[in-house]
């Protein structure tokens, strides 16, 4: 005894398979949240150096996205003083779980008086992954005085 399927049978069959696949396909997450609220702020007055701040204080709002397990924390710098400084490239300076870091590798020279320091922070999410780096913050940096910018 043969079977035979009908066009409209076959069809039905078709448009299922054409449906039904795609669906069962993994669904990719959504990519992984840009830190918002990034602030840069001088720290306070040296403990060790009264009246000389030694530390630039970086903070962002906490990410509401389950995935993320972290945050890393990017710096740039340029100096000035009687020429200025190219900026240079973004570095990871710290990995961490807070939202806030405590910058207190800052310095002046001779040769630069004052600094800029630029801030970027990103989400880190399962397995490592990176999120996108958020807008840029900078501060001034002069060691004596509180020149914010």
């Amino acid at each position: 005894m043969k079977h035979r399927i009908s066009t409209w049978t076959f069809l039905l069959i078709l448009v299922v398979l054409v449906v039904a696949i795609p669906a069962c396909r993994e669904q990719e997450d959504p990519p992984l949240p840009e830190v918002e609220g990034v602030a840069v702020a001088l720290g306070p007055e040296s403990l060790e150096n009264p009246g000389e701040i030694d530390t630039v204080i970086v903070s962002w709002s906490a990410s509401r996205d389950s995935r993320v397990q972290g945050y890393a924390i990017y710096r740039a710098e340029q100096g000035t003083g009687a020429t200025t400084t190219e900026k240079s490239e973004f570095i990871l300076q710290a990995i961490t779980i807070a939202t806030q870091y405590v910058d207190d590798e800052v310095r002046t020279s001779l040769r630069y008086p004052t600094m800029r320091y630029f801030y970027q922070v990103a989400v880190i999410g399962p397995e490592t992954m990176q999120g996108p780096m958020s807008p840029e913050v900078s501060i001034e940096y002069t060691g004596t005085n509180q020149a914010a910018g």
